[in-house]
């Protein structure tokens, strides 16, 4: 809820389910576009668009294994487009223009299925460096106007948590008796989150 559009970027959310369908994503995103011309579509007023796909691994496979929605988000990220669903059209490729995907999802379990190979190449984490700097902005002006000790260490922090992470991601790998053992960026943001919140006094 914290992001908002912007004056040259719109942004759509679009929250995956078990009954997301192929043509219920595909009208989703329609809904959001003007023509510009030709078989050329893109977000209203020639701005650019962020595609926000919450709990992407939540649609279900069908009775081949296959998740035929996730398999359009891949076709639309590969292509730059989708075909028409109109009847005299239909086969022909829309080309879609401005838009850009970010997407989130839970690990495999409990209702969300494991996203297709095929997709998982055109996705990307953020690097070290990119989290080093997203944290070490937010603890630098936490702590900013601290002790010169305190800002050596808070420099170094970033870095620090980053590996440590990686050293539990590498070590403390899931079993049958440890199935929890599974973590993720979530865990890296609540150990910031709990250094963000305290004192300054402490």
């Amino acid at each position: 809820d914290t992001i908002q559009d912007q004056d040259d970027v719109k942004l759509k959310k679009v929250c995956f389910s078990s009954a997301t369908s192929p043509a219920i994503l595909q009208l989703t995103l329609e809904a959001e576009l003007d023509k510009r011309g030709g078989k050329s579509f893109g977000p209203p007023g020639g701005k650019k668009m962020t595609v926000f796909m919450d709990d992407l691994n939540m649609p279900e496979k069908n009775e081949w294994g296959d998740q035929p929605t996730l398999e359009l988000v891949r076709q639309l990220i590969e292509t730059s487009g989708f075909c028409f669903l109109d009847k005299d059209k239909r086969g022909d490729l829309k080309n879609i223009e401005d838009l850009l995907y970010v997407g989130a999802m839970g690990h495999p379990g409990g209702g969300r299925n494991n996203i297709p190979n095929r997709l998982k190449h055109n996705m990307s984490l953020p690097s070290n460096a990119a989290i080093n700097e997203i944290y070490g902005q937010m603890l630098g002006g936490r702590f900013a106007n601290c002790s010169p000790d305190m800002a050596h260490f808070v420099k170094h922090l970033p870095n620090s948590s980053v590996e440590l992470w990686n050293w539990v991601r590498a070590k403390m790998l899931p079993s049958p008796t440890k199935f929890h053992y599974q973590f993720n960026l979530r865990d890296l943001s609540r150990m910031f989150q709990g250094i963000l919140r305290t004192p300054r006094v402490s």
